[in-house]
C-alpha cells in the first residue's frame, strides 16, 4: 500500500504518507531484483477464487488517492522496471484539466527540467488514460468524496489559522469544486473564523450530524465581533469561547439533527455508484474493485457495494489481520500491508525503514520463518538503539 511519492516535504496534513522518489525507486528496483512481478486485482481475484494460478513471486502494488505524483514519478519508475500498479481514485479530486502534464520521462528526455515538474495536485482523466494504455496501470474506485463528516454535536475544536491545517476536509465540504486544488492553495478563507469543528468520522462510516445553521452563525459572529482571525492570537481564546458556548448552548454541544437511515444509505449508494460510473465512463473500462478511503467500512456499506456490482474490496488495517490473499480464501476482500517506511515497535517509532526493511516485511508476511526472526531482531536492535539515544 503506497500513496504519494515526492511530496514528503510539501506543507500538507498528510506529508507522512509520501516518500522520496529515490526511496521509492530503490524499493521497486529491489523487488525486481528479487524476481517479483506486479499483478492487477482481477488476476489476484481469480487466483484467490481458485480459477487462476499466479507464481509465488507475484505482488500487487497499490496507490491510494490519485495524486498527480503517481503520473509524474510513480508511473515512469514502474515503467522503467516493468512493474504493474493499481491506482485508487476518488473522482471528486480529479483535476479538471485536459492536458497531460510533464513527468520524469519528459525530464529524462530533456524536454523539461526537473525543477519544472509540477508534482503537487491530483491526476486528470487524460493522464489516467495514458497510463492505462500502457498496460501497466489499472485505475479502480476509492469511493467518491474521500472526506470526513460531522458525526455528533460535541465541539472538539474551531476553525482557526494554521500554517498547515489539520482539517482540510472542512474546506472540501464547503467548496467541493476546489477539492482538486487543495494541495496548491490556501483554502482557510472558505469558512468563517471560529466555525465549530464537531466530532467527526470518515464519510463511509459516519452517520452525519448537521448542526443548526443559526447556532454556527452565532459562534462565528462571536469570533468576528472579537477580531475574527486576531481573536485566536489571544492567550486565553479557548476558555473565553468555551465559557461563552457553555452559557449559550446546553451541555456545550450544538443543536442539530442526524441524517436518517434512509438518507445515509442513499448517500453511501451515491458515493459508491457515482465513483464507479465516472471512472468507467471516462476511462472506457469496467470497475470491479474498491479501496475504502481511510479503511472506513461496515456491513451496510458492503451490502450496498455488492448490490452496485463491486466484486471485492480492501480490508482496513484493523480487519482480519491474519488474512492472507491465498487460493481458497474469500476473494471478496484482500489484505494489504504498508510500505514500511518507519520501524515501529509496539507504537514506538524506532527509526526509518527502507527498501530492505520493506522487503523483509513482505517475505515475513508471506510466511518465511527466517525473515520473521530476522525482522524481530532488526526491530529489537532499532528499539535498543532508540532507547539508548534518549538517555
Amino acid at each position: 500500500m503506497f500513496h504519494s511519492v515526492g511530496l514528503e516535504e510539501h506543507p500538507w496534513a498528510w506529508s507522512h504518507i509520501s516518500e522520496p522518489v529515490e526511496t521509492f525507486e530503490a524499493k521497486i528496483a529491489l523487488l525486481r531484483r528479487k524476481g517479483y512481478n506486479g499483478v492487477f486485482w482481477h488476476e489476484l481475484y481469480e487466483h484467490m477464487a481458485g480459477r487462476r494460478t499466479l507464481p509465488d513471486n507475484s505482488i500487487f502494488l497499490t496507490f491510494d488517492d490519485g495524486y498527480l505524483d503517481n503520473w509524474v514519478h510513480v508511473y515512469p519508475i514502474l515503467k522503467k522496471y516493468g512493474m504493474k500498479g493499481t491506482i485508487f481514485v476518488s473522482p471528486d479530486f480529479v483535476d479538471p484539466s485536459n492536458l497531460v502534464r510533464p513527468n520524469l520521462d519528459d525530464a529524462a528526455a530533456g524536454n523539461v527540467g526537473m525543477d519544472e515538474l509540477t508534482v503537487a495536485g491530483f491526476l486528470n482523466w487524460a493522464e489516467m488514460r495514458e497510463m492505462e494504455k500502457s498496460g501497466l496501470i489499472d485505475v479502480q474506485s476509492h469511493a467518491m468524496t474521500h472526506t470526513w463528516y460531522f458525526s455528533g454535536p460535541e465541539i472538539v475544536s474551531f476553525h482557526k489559522p494554521y500554517d498547515v491545517t489539520p482539517h482540510p476536509w472542512l474546506f472540501w465540504n464547503a467548496r467541493p469544486d476546489r477539492k482538486p486544488f487543495y494541495l496548491n492553495e490556501d483554502q482557510q478563507d472558505f469558512l468563517p473564523w471560529g466555525h465549530p469543528i464537531l466530532a467527526h468520522e470518515k464519510s463511509l462510516a459516519a452517520r452525519r450530524f448537521f448542526p443548526d445553521d443559526e447556532a454556527v452563525d452565532e459562534i462565528t459572529s462571536f469570533v468576528s465581533a472579537r477580531g475574527g482571525r486576531k481573536f485566536f492570537e489571544l492567550q486565553d481564546w479557548r476558555p473565553v469561547i468555551d465559557n461563552w458556548i457553555a452559557e449559550s448552548f446546553d451541555n456545550g454541544g450544538l443543536p442539530g439533527h442526524y441524517e436518517t437511515d434512509e438518507a445515509r444509505s442513499a448517500r453511501v449508494t451515491d458515493e459508491l455508484q457515482n465513483s464507479k460510473t465516472l471512472i468507467e465512463t471516462n476511462l472506457s473500462k469496467q470497475v470491479d474493485f474498491i479501496c475504502w478511503p481511510g479503511g472506513a467500512n461496515e456491513e451496510r456499506v458492503h451490502k450496498i457495494a455488492k448490490k452496485i456490482g463491486y466484486k471485492s474490496w480492501t480490508l482496513g488495517s484493523q480487519s482480519q489481520l491474519e488474512k492472507r490473499n491465498r487460493p481458497g480464501t474469500d476473494p471478496g476482500s484482500i489484505r494489504r500491508i504498508g510500505t514500511s517506511n518507519v520501524i515501529d515497535v509496539k507504537g514506538r517509532q524506532c527509526g526509518n525503514g527502507g527498501p530492505r526493511y520493506q522487503y523483509m516485511n513482505i517475505v515475513a508476511h508471506q510466511g518465511s520463518a527466517a525473515h520473521t526472526v530476522a525482522l524481530k531482531a532488526l526491530k529489537l536492535a532499532a528499539l535498543t538503539l532508540s532507547l539508548g539515544g534518549t538517555k
